[in-house]
């Protein structure tokens, strides 16, 4: 009876998501509302003039961070000059990390599907179960994740060790593909 009453929900959660899905595809395209900048890394910053003599720093799109980070890791993969060992567990933990970007990707999906649904074929309930279920896959994908990092992390030097965690923040900080 138990095992009935989770696929039952199970199946619920999967019609809600396609659902969401669903209402995401249909809906028109929003035009960005950020600026982006450069990937230059050389050491320049982008920077905006606003007509009044006075610059400030370029407004940066929204990137979430663990898709900011996998969109560093085919580089840092060449970079890193892995071993054959190490290749293996870099794979795995790419991976790893892919699954948890997909599961941001799909939470943004669900969110923007319920902002252009018309408030009378959702329940808040549903939303609210969504939202939920999705951060719990999100976690688990992050969480899996780390273990894939930390074995990956013991078998490589120091010198890539440091060369792993610099990238892994400047990925969030200066994300590639928002120029």
């Amino acid at each position: 009876m138990r095992c009935r009453r989770r696929h039952d929900r199970d199946l619920q959660t999967h019609v809600r998501r396609l659902a969401a899905l669903t209402a995401v595809a249909a809906a028109p395209d929003v035009p960005a509302q950020f600026g982006g900048r450069s990937r230059d890394r050389g050491g320049g910053s982008a920077r905006a003039s606003h007509g009044d003599g006075t610059e400030r720093p370029a407004a940066r799109p929204s990137v979430e961070p663990l898709q900011a980070i996998e969109r560093e890791l085919p580089s840092l993969r060449i970079d890193l000059r892995l071993t054959v060992e190490q290749a293996s567990l870099f794979a795995s933990f790419e991976r790893q990390i892919m699954l948890a970007a997909n599961a941001e990707r799909i939470r943004a999906r669900h969110v923007a599907a319920f902002r252009a649904d018309d408030a009378t074929s959702v329940k808040a309930a549903a939303v609210l179960t969504t939202i939920a279920d999705d951060d719990t896959d999100g976690a688990e994908a992050a969480r899996g994740a780390i273990e894939r990092m930390q074995a990956l992390y013991a078998v490589l030097t120091p010198d890539q060790q440091k060369q792993f965690d610099a990238r892994t923040i400047q990925s969030l900080r200066d994300p590639l593909g928002t120029s």
